[in-house]
Formats: C-alpha cells, sequence, structure tokens
C-alpha cells in the first residue's frame, strides 16, 4: 500500500498483494476496496485491477495449494465495491425480485451451498424450496451505492414523515423530513460522505414523526429488523430467502451481517408486539436466532450509504418475499410445517439420476431390503456377511456390491459374541473384520420406542458424518422383530407391522440410507410386502443344508430361482 512502482511492476505487485490479502483472511470486497483503490490511484485500469485481484482470489489457485485430503475451502462471496473517483464495476442496478422462485432441482448444487458454509438446517430449508444457491451471492453495490439511503426511503417511507439518523457511537442524532434526502440528487453524495466513520452511521427502522394525513400512529410500528452476525451472510439469506420473510429492504451493515427490514404494518403497540412475537418464534423453530432487543420500533439500525471503517454499508435489495405480513403469516401456516410440499413434475425436465447402487441388482440409497428365511437358519451370519461385503465391495450371493461405511444395529447379540461372529467370518474370506468401515451400535436391552429407536440412529449417523468422518450409506437392523420386545414398544396401540415399517420410513427420511433387516418367513407379511426388496430362502426338500433363493425387487428384474448351500458360517451360491 506504501510503495511506489511503475506501470510495468503494478500489476505484479497488486496480484502478490491480493494474495497474501486472500491468505491473510481478507474478503474479496475488502482486498477490491483497499487495494484496488490504491492502484487505480496510481493509473492502473479498474477492468484490469478486477480481474488482477479475482486471478488473486480463484477457486483454482486455493485448490491446487491445498493438500489433497483438505476439506473445499469455502467459495468467495461474489462482491466487489464500486470505488468513488475510480471505475466502478459494470454492475446491474439493484432489482426488487421474489425470496422464492421455483427452480429445476438440477440449478441446485449441493457442493455451493456446502461451499457457503451452510448447515444441515438452511440445507433442507432451500432444497424444500428450490432456492438457487446462486441468489445467496452478496450482490456489489450499486455504481451510485451513495444514493442507497434515498432509494430506502423514497421505497419504505412517505414523503412528509421524518426520519432520525446519526453516527454510530455518538449521542446527538438529526431528524429530517423524508422529502428533504429523497429530493437532493447529486449533493446526496457529499452529505453522506460526511457521515462515514470508523463504526458507520444508523438510522430508526421506523418514522419518529408521522405525516400531514396520519389518523393514528401506526408509522410508529410499520417495520423490525432481523439479523443474526453469528451466522455467514449467505446463511443468513438463506434463510431470509426460504423463509419467505416479507422484506422491505435487505441493507449490508459493512461488517457480518446482512439486516431485513421486514413488514409489520402493526395499527398500534399490541398488534405490533403480537406480530413480532409470531416472527421471533417462527425464526428461533427455524434455527434463526434473534437479539430480542431487535423488537424494539425504534431500533437505530444500519444506514446505507456510507462507509463503516472503510466497508460499504449498502442496500442489497427491495421489496424481497411476501407482500406484507398476513400473506406471509399464512404461508407460515400452510407451508411450513416441516411437511414435504407439492412438487411439480414440470420442476425436473429429465429424469434425475437414480440413487446409489449398494448391492447390484437388488438395492439402492433409501431403500428397504428384507431377508426372510426360517428360523435359527442364519440369518444374523447372513447380514453380518451383507455388511462385511459392503465395506469391501465384495460380492454377496453372487452380486456385486458398492464399497461404502455399514451401521450395524445389533439387537440381540452381546458385544463378545457379535464380534467373534465377525472375526469369523472375516477369516473366512480372507477380508479383515477390524474396519473402520464397519460401525455397530449395541440396543440390546434399551428400552426406546420404534420411532425413538430412528431417532437416535439417525443422530449417530449425523454425529459420525460431523465428527468422525464417517458416511454410513447401510443401516443393518437384527433381528427387527427385538424392536418390539421392551416396555416402551409393547404398551403401542396399533399393528406392530405398521409400527416397525414407521421406524423404517423414519430412519430413511432422516438419513437418506438403504436400511436392511431380517426376519423369519411369514413372520411380517405386512413389511414384505411394503419392502422394495425382499429376498428369500426356503429349505429345499430332504437336503439339510441346501436352500432355494428368490428375490423380488421394485426396481430391479425379478431374481432367477437358484440354489445355495449353508456352510458355517456363510451361505455360498
Amino acid at each position: 500500500m506504501k510503495g511506489k512502482f511503475s506501470g510495468n511492476e503494478l500489476k505484479a505487485e497488486l496480484y502478490k498483494a491480493g494474495v497474501a490479502a486472500m491468505e491473510e483472511e481478507w474478503t474479496f470486497m475488502d482486498a477490491s476496496f483497499q487495494l484496488g483503490g490504491k492502484a487505480r490511484d496510481e493509473g492502473m485500469d479498474g477492468d484490469e485491477v478486477e480481474q488482477t485481484l479475482r486471478r488473486a482470489f480463484s477457486a483454482e489457485k486455493r485448490s491446487s495449494e491445498r493438500p489433497a485430503e483438505a476439506a473445499p475451502a469455502a467459495a468467495p462471496v461474489a462482491q466487489a465495491p464500486a470505488v468513488e473517483g475510480g471505475a466502478a464495476p459494470a454492475t446491474p442496478q439493484t432489482v426488487a425480485m421474489p425470496i422464492i422462485s421455483p427452480l429445476s432441482a438440477g440449478m441446485i448444487s449441493m457442493e455451493q451451498m456446502l461451499a457457503m458454509g451452510l448447515d444441515t438446517q438452511s440445507l433442507e430449508l432451500l432444497q424444500n424450496f428450490k432456492i438457487d444457491p446462486e441468489a445467496l451471492s452478496i450482490p456489489w453495490p450499486a455504481a451510485d451505492w451513495r444514493k442507497d439511503l434515498a432509494k430506502l426511503l423514497e421505497s419504505t417511507f412517505e414523503q412528509d414523515e421524518t426520519i432520525e439518523f446519526k453516527i454510530s457511537n455518538t449521542s446527538n442524532s438529526t431528524e429530517e423530513l423524508v422529502s428533504n434526502i429523497v429530493g437532493q440528487d447529486d449533493a446526496i453524495k457529499k452529505i453522506m460522505k460526511s457521515l462515514d466513520s470508523p463504526e458507520g452511521a444508523l438510522l430508526c427502522i421506523n418514522a419518529v414523526k408521522g405525516g400531514e394525513d396520519a389518523s393514528d400512529e401506526s408509522w410508529h410500528y410499520r417495520y423490525v429488523v432481523v439479523d443474526n452476525p453469528k451466522m455467514s451472510l449467505a446463511k443468513q439469506l438463506a434463510y431470509y430467502k426460504a423463509l419467505n420473510l416479507p422484506c422491505a429492504a435487505l441493507v449490508n451493515t459493512g461488517a457480518n451481517s446482512v439486516q431485513a427490514w421486514i413488514k409489520i404494518f402493526a395499527n398500534d403497540e399490541e398488534e405490533y408486539n403480537e406480530r413480532v412475537d409470531f416472527l421471533f418464534k417462527t425464526l428461533d423453530s427455524q434455527g434463526f436466532k434473534v437479539d430480542s432487543s431487535n423488537r424494539n420500533p425504534h431500533m437505530m439500525v444500519r444506514m446505507p450509504g456510507v462507509l463503516r471503517g472503510g466497508k460499504q454499508q449498502y442496500l442489497i435489495g427491495l421489496e424481497q418475499g411476501a407482500k406484507n405480513f398476513k400473506e406471509w403469516r399464512e404461508w407460515v401456516e400452510y407451508s411450513l410445517d416441516g411437511k414435504p410440499l407439492i412438487e411439480l413434475a414440470s420442476d425436473s425436465e429429465e429424469a434425475p439420476k437414480k440413487d446409489q447402487t449398494i448391492v447390484e441388482n437388488m438395492l439402492r440409497a433409501g431403500e428397504f431390503f428384507l431377508f426372510t428365511a426360517p428360523p435359527k437358519s442364519g440369518k444374523s451370519l447372513a447380514l453380518m456377511d451383507l455388511g462385511l461385503s459392503i465395506c469391501y465391495g465384495e460380492d454377496w450371493f453372487g452380486n456385486t456390491t458398492t464399497s461404502s461405511d455399514v451401521l450395524f444395529i445389533n439387537f440381540e447379540l452381546t458385544k463378545s459374541v457379535f464380534l467373534n461372529r465377525l472375526h469369523l467370518l472375516g477369516s473366512k474370506r480372507d477380508l479383515n473384520a477390524s474396519t473402520p468401515k464397519f460401525g455397530f451400535l449395541n440396543l440390546r436391552g434399551t428400552a426406546l420406542s420404534p420411532i425413538e429407536t430412528a431417532q437416535l440412529i439417525a443422530k449417530r449417523i449425523q454425529g459420525a458424518k460431523k465428527l468422525e468422518n464417517h458416511d454410513y450409506r447401510v443401516v443393518v437392523i437384527d433381528p427387527i422383530s427385538s424392536v418390539l420386545h421392551n416396555p416402551k414398544s409393547t404398551r403401542l396401540s396399533g399393528s406392530p407391522h405398521q409400527i416397525l415399517m414407521q421406524m423404517i420410513d423414519t430412519i430413511i427420511a432422516l438419513t437418506g440410507c438403504a436400511v436392511v433387516s431380517s426376519c423369519n418367513i411369514d413372520e411380517f407379511p405386512y413389511l414384505e410386502a411394503r419392502a422394495d426388496s425382499v429376498m428369500k430362502l426356503t429349505p429345499v426338500e430332504g437336503s439339510l443344508n441346501l436352500y432355494q433363493i428368490n428375490g423380488n425387487f421394485r426396481e430391479f428384474s425379478k431374481m432367477v430361482a437358484r440354489e445355495c448351500s449353508w456352510i458355517y458360517p456363510r451361505f455360498l451360491v
């Protein structure tokens, strides 16, 4: 910043400074404003400045320098300031756009969402409401961003109302008629520049005086501000968009937050408090925490059009989401219940890719596979054998498998017996039973209802993925009947078959895993009817250890009947 460079040196030095800024965790916006502004002052072309800094911040460069085993770094949010007195980047003006826009499912990139640092809850919201992650990029300030306050006031207040504003960390505030600010043109830039400060400037969220025709004091209770500085900017936008909030305006605070001006339009203080209570409770239920101090109708919020410690406070957009609070409240009632929404066939122009195949010609991720055989015929060992096969991508009953982590839910055996059986199978197959890809959860004697069991399994899978780098794609439950043999289950009303199927469907819905289990032949006909894949072993008459295999599959061709032998501890085709 302090160096003097020739024209030939300037580009190279700017690139070096850009790389250093990125490594020091500057945002692209910071680098563009400070380093880019310096380079422009030194005579470098504005477009060349932008290209050089973008190259320094490029994802390709970060990827090439990142160790192969490292997780993907968060993509930089696309934002660059327009610097006064220099060449501003060619950017579209701020336009109003709907928060909820139906998009093709194929437009949603999970990689993009993850790169933005979104968590499970915000990802689910985006996917449920088909929000394009591109819409979460913070837009650049408009070329005339110094006029953002005038744009905001013209959209949100009446011309004859009075607003209050001040420089942050000062006690003296100024009151001004909206018309006096909106009526300014080029002079507004000089006025706004005078409000630049290390801490920025603030504006009261509601008018402090009503207009000439105001018959009540409803202008006191028109807006409330929500934000969450602990979240990333993209994640805040994800919530505003996915929750269809009735936003009068979105303002970049120049720090680490996007403030949303929510339309309340209450007639009096009582209605204001009731509506704000509903808003905050709804946000809280979706994982978006708002400081209780924000409910103050006289809250001072960030004023767009000024600099805050060298960073721009600017307008991101106007009139987004539901048209008004009443419309939004109805949308919450009918759409935000955590249940699936209606989807249209037109949402997908082409058939999506099918889910990952776990066992060739038998099972895909997200399906239920039921293995049936006579009592004491080796079903548990067959399921252990399947789990070990999937861990190593080895064949099972003559069908190839896709290597994946497997979680085995043991309801029947002691830990010692379970592990001894697993090691016996491994030694017979020349496979190391001590593989980290095979996880097991001992639930023998645990008093949980079927739904509580499903929730526990989902919780353990999510925790393992987040904390232990295990991505379980298959859940094996052995045996399924044991889920019913505890006090919490015996007290349940309803068919045992339906209760078990509800547990299985819950596991699949919460995890996306394939669920595999076993039962005796004809023990649970309802489960057989509901399963996506059923494989049945029936004894061959007159033969002690010979069985016939039959298979019916929802997504695959019916299995041609064949024979297999039981040679302890495995079935061999």
